[in-house]
């Protein structure tokens, strides 16, 4: 009986080391921010968001940056405004060891003399554990408008976990008082079509929230505008 007893605790304690072991295996968390001068090291040259955190492949490090500069345009072979977009995943096993490239998301917008509006969506770009399976989510949505009129931006939304990618690509929707709306397209991924649901919602929500911007209506009249009518 005493050795039944032993063998049952013994049972006992090793169940409970085997559930121990899976929680910290599945356990996702955020961890606090990197200074900047370690992004620099990096080779990041203007970090505009960085997300720090653990999961079940080690630790990682979310970066957004952006590099302004020129270019010249093959055709008319003039200088051209020109704005490269990064988030990069960087990634360890152990804290000793050094941040190494995972993968990058790059995008590059050339803008002859126009105005040019290039930018992540940063309230929206982020790190997650939505079903809770240990491996995060990377959220990035950005945008990007060359024109020199009131007219849609670009917008690219991507979700990756693990080796898997997601995305929506289409125009921002523009709604000009008295006026037919313009742009507010989208195209989904042939992946996200077959994403678990609560990856395609998360996706579906971060679209709501960026498609209308900038513009969602025409800015009412100013003062100046209203008297000028007037006389």
């Amino acid at each position: 009986m005493p050795f039944k007893r032993r063998w049952l605790n013994a049972s006992l304690g090793l169940c409970s080391l085997l559930l121990l072991s899976a929680c910290e295996q599945k356990s996702f968390e955020t961890l606090p921010p990197i200074p900047v001068e370690q992004l620099e090291v990096l080779g990041v040259q203007t970090p505009i968001k960085s997300v720090h955190f653990r999961d079940r492949d080690g630790e990682g490090l979310l970066v957004l940056s952006r590099v302004d500069g020129q270019a010249t345009d093959p055709e008319s072979e003039q200088e051209v405004d020109k704005v490269i977009l990064k988030a990069t995943l960087y990634a360890r096993k152990a804290d000793a060891d050094a941040f190494k490239p995972r993968w990058q998301i790059e995008q590059e917008t050339t803008c002859p003399g126009l105005d040019l509006d290039v930018d992540f969506y940063t309230d929206v770009s982020d790190v997650s554990d939505l079903n809770n399976d240990g491996i995060a989510e990377l959220t990035v949505a950005s945008h990007a408008f060359c024109g020199g009129g009131i007219d849609p931006h670009d917008i690219a939304i991507e979700l990756r976990e693990g080796q898997a990618v997601y995305s929506i690509t289409g125009q921002s929707l523009i709604t000009p008082a008295a006026e037919e709306p313009i742009g507010g397209t989208r195209e989904d991924s042939a992946s996200l079509k077959n994403a678990p649901q609560l990856l395609r919602e998360h996706l579906e929500a971060v679209w709501q929230q960026v498609y209308k911007r900038p513009w969602s209506e025409a800015s009412p009249p100013s003062d100046d505008e209203l008297d000028n009518d007037g006389q």
